[in-house]
């Protein structure tokens, strides 16, 4: 016989006690630091101002200064060295100085003012380096390994590399957490979480960043990942919808944390050092937060986990029944049941797509979940492109996630929008939001206008990134369940890598990158409507049920008689 978690929960502790309530907020707290590692990009590798180091242009502007031929010499220094060419800002184009170019004279020549090659437009690539614009970024990455010109896409690569690292922390800790359990998982999560943050500030050359970033990136989200699984294992079926949206809030204000960090500290390596160092903290859990009971009862441990649930029920005040370990009251497993699974017919990923209805509905899930990280991360990579100050852009983009998960547990649960509607209307309404931001002047008065609608598609779709796992976890039936998901949360990583490649558009045409997540997020949502209404319905439990699930039923006086065994199924 097998001793249920969820019966020691039902009967005896309570879904959401008051010792699941404290491990569910100390776990909620370990997600505040790898939302940081996440999105540090957004101001360790921001773009700054850059134009051509000229040689001795120290000498130049010595001697020009010198002779106080100009008050203005930084500028005077620029007109003789840099050519003019268009840019576009915010406000529409502008003439500036090339920050890729520069004329290729020497410093006679400059400091003659009759010498012809001042009246030439012969140009040189930036062959001494770069001198960057340190008003707002004392420094960053992109300065100290001339991310810039021709190195440009470098930037973006090295966040897809990152976001590509989630993908596989996902499949490697999610082996260790089974096989060691979840908390030795977490532990080394964090530890290595440190490590490689630690020495990710002392990166020497751009691959080394990039190769730290990416293990860097493989600790991080395993640490989000253990912390939720601990955390929800610990809560009973009723109250586990619940816990599901208001755990990722503890991620909205580890990002509003960055920002208020990012803002006081304006070097890139101390930033990064002030968000990693910190997390030797978190290592104390290892005395504090106890073993998943629901794991050890799964592997057998049960010595383990009986000292858990007593210890977790005394907190909670309740009284543990003496019997409780002998399995007399507990439906169990018993040894026909065993075989009974064991016989069953195992599943693939194959299986998703093999009957047509299960197509439709994976095939829908696998674009939602992509598009649904695409647009997510794509927006909040981006604050830096809309009108206003880039911290309080960045703050509010993290703000507006608290309510919109809120929001989105009401509207789930609405008698008249359910799962699908909710899901359909929030990436309907963020793509809007996308394109309004896109196409609204960024200047001006319609400043704040272009900023509001990009917060709206930021809370609309943070809502959906809350809906949609649950959503998937009930349309998907049990036997695939946990493969449906699987495959889900790996295409959802692919939408966040390339949500950085997606932000290059902007050098195309600066409203580009908002259009493509307005346009995807919007065909995302009426792709929604397909799909079948979840909500207080039966949950398929069989391949069968799953392929029958959301299929329009027969007319009754719609005579299938003539209709063959093939054509039956497809109705």
């Amino acid at each position: 016989m097998m001793l249920q978690y969820d019966d020691v929960l039902r009967y005896i502790l309570g879904d959401f006690g008051t010792y699941q309530k404290f491990c569910f907020f100390m776990l909620g707290l370990t997600s505040l630091t790898p939302v940081m590692q996440s999105f540090a990009p957004v101001y360790i590798q921001a773009y700054t101002d850059h134009w051509c180091l000229v040689p001795a242009v120290e000498n130049i502007t010595q001697q020009l200064c010198n002779d106080s031929l100009t008050a203005e010499c930084e500028e005077l220094v620029k007109n003789l060295t840099l050519p003019r060419e268009s840019m576009e800002d915010l406000c529409g184009t502008t003439l500036g100085f090339s920050q890729c170019e520069r004329f290729d004279v020497g410093l006679d020549e400059l400091l003659h003012p009759s010498a012809p090659s001042l009246y030439t437009n012969k140009t040189t690539s930036c062959d001494h380096g770069w001198v960057y614009d340190t008003s707002q970024f004392k420094s960053t990455v992109n300065q100290q390994f001339d991310l810039v010109c021709d190195r440009f896409y470098l930037d973006a690569l090295s966040t897809s590399v990152y976001m590509s690292g989630n993908l596989i922390g996902g499949v490697i800790y999610g082996v260790i957490m089974d096989k060691f359990g979840r908390m030795p998982g977490l532990m080394l999560a964090f530890t290595f979480m440190i490590i490689f943050g630690v020495i990710q500030a002392f990166a020497v050359n751009y691959a080394m960043f990039v190769v730290i970033r990416f293990l860097l990136s493989v600790a991080s989200y395993s640490v989000y990942m253990a912390g939720f699984i601990i955390a929800t294992e610990y809560i009973g079926p009723s109250k586990r919808t619940i816990a599901g949206m208001v755990y990722p809030m503890f991620y909205s204000v580890g990002y509003m944390l960055l920002t208020l960090y990012a803002y006081f500290i304006r070097e890139w390596c101390i930033l990064q050092l002030v968000i990693t160092v910190p997390n030797v903290l978190f290592l104390t859990y290892w005395w504090i937060i106890p073993e998943s009971p629901r794991w050890l009862l799964s592997v057998g441990r049960d010595e383990e986990a009986e000292i858990v649930i007593r210890k977790c029920a005394k907190i909670n005040k309740v009284e543990v029944p003496a019997h409780l370990f002998d399995g007399t009251w507990i439906p169990a497993l018993n040894e026909q049941s065993k075989e009974n699974i064991s016989s069953e017919e195992r599943y693939s990923a194959l299986d998703l797509v093999r009957l047509p209805n299960m197509r439709k509905k994976s095939l829908i899930m696998f674009y939602i979940w992509t598009i649904n990280n695409l647009v997510y991360f794509g927006i909040s990579y981006n604050t830096s492109a809309l009108a206003g100050d880039d911290y309080i852009n960045a703050f509010l983009s993290a703000l507006v996630e608290i309510p919109a998960y809120a929001i989105g547990i009401w509207m789930m649960d609405f008698r008249y929008l359910g799962r699908r509607w909710s899901l359909c209307i929030t990436m309907v309404l963020s793509g809007i939001g996308c394109i309004c931001a896109a196409l609204i002047p960024a200047c001006g008065p319609f400043a704040w206008i272009e900023i509001t609608s990009a917060m709206i598609g930021k809370f609309a779709i943070t809502s959906s990134y809350g809906m949609i796992y649950v959503y998937a976890l009930e349309l998907f039936p049990t036997p695939v369940r946990s493969i449906g998901i699987g495959l889900c949360s790996m295409f959802s990583c692919i939408g966040g890598i390339l949500a950085p490649q997606a932000l290059l558009f902007g050098d195309l045409w600066k409203p580009l990158p908002f259009l493509v997540f307005g346009v995807t997020s919007i065909i995302a949502g009426i792709l929604t409507l397909p799909l079948p209404e979840t909500r207080r319905e039966k949950l398929p439990e069989t391949m069968e049920e799953g392929e029958q699930f959301g299929k329009k039923a027969p007319k009754p006086e719609e005579d299938v008689s003539g209709i063959g065994n093939g054509e039956l199924s497809r109705l």
